[in-house]
């Protein structure tokens, strides 16, 4: 994974971890505003590396750094790659699914994931039932997230229940 990448910007020196940015002198995270331009500068130089890699591993895990960094056209296509390198690969279409998210298009999410919406993936699960609440489509979500905490824990999962009890209390009374 691409470390410790310097860019000066704004009269600040940055720099890019592989997972994020922070400013040179203060070791703090900038704004999401100067995240958004630092990335567009460091794109070029990530597109480079990005397509060399032909593990659908590195490049999933790429991919949920891209997100994770506000870098969300990047993680789709990271993501799509590795979808075409290993198709239905659960992972990937649990990260495919947040990034779709993440861009404001939880109806896409779920279109894109649907053939894959019976298999037992609690991640999957978990992004399909985050995409379900953000469309308000409660009752399928706690249907969702239910299968998905019947397989496994998780924060992630925990988080959207707390989100369907916190709009919907009776679903859970």
């Amino acid at each position: 994974m691409t470390q410790n990448k310097r860019i000066h910007f704004n009269g600040k020196d940055y720099i890019w971890t592989g997972k994020g940015w922070y400013e040179a002198q203060t070791f703090l995270m900038p704004p999401q505003v100067i995240v958004r331009q630092l990335n567009t500068q460091l794109e070029q130089e990530l597109k480079t590396e990005d397509t060399a890699i032909v593990n659908p591993a590195i490049l999933i895990e790429r991919a949920s750094a891209a997100r994770d960094a506000l870098q969300y056209s990047r993680a789709e296509k990271l993501i799509r790659r590795a979808l075409e390198l290993s198709p239905g690969n659960h992972a990937a279409l649990a990260v495919l699914c947040s990034v779709l998210r993440a861009r404001g298009q939880p109806q896409q999410a779920l279109d894109e994931t649907e053939a894959f919406r019976r298999e037992s993936h609690p991640p999957l699960l978990t992004s399909r039932a985050a995409a379900l609440c953000d469309l308000k489509r409660w009752e399928e979500a706690k249907k969702e997230i239910g299968r998905a905490l019947a397989i496994e824990e998780s924060e992630e999962a925990f988080s959207v229940v707390r989100r369907i009890k916190a709009e919907k209390p009776d679903l859970y009374s």
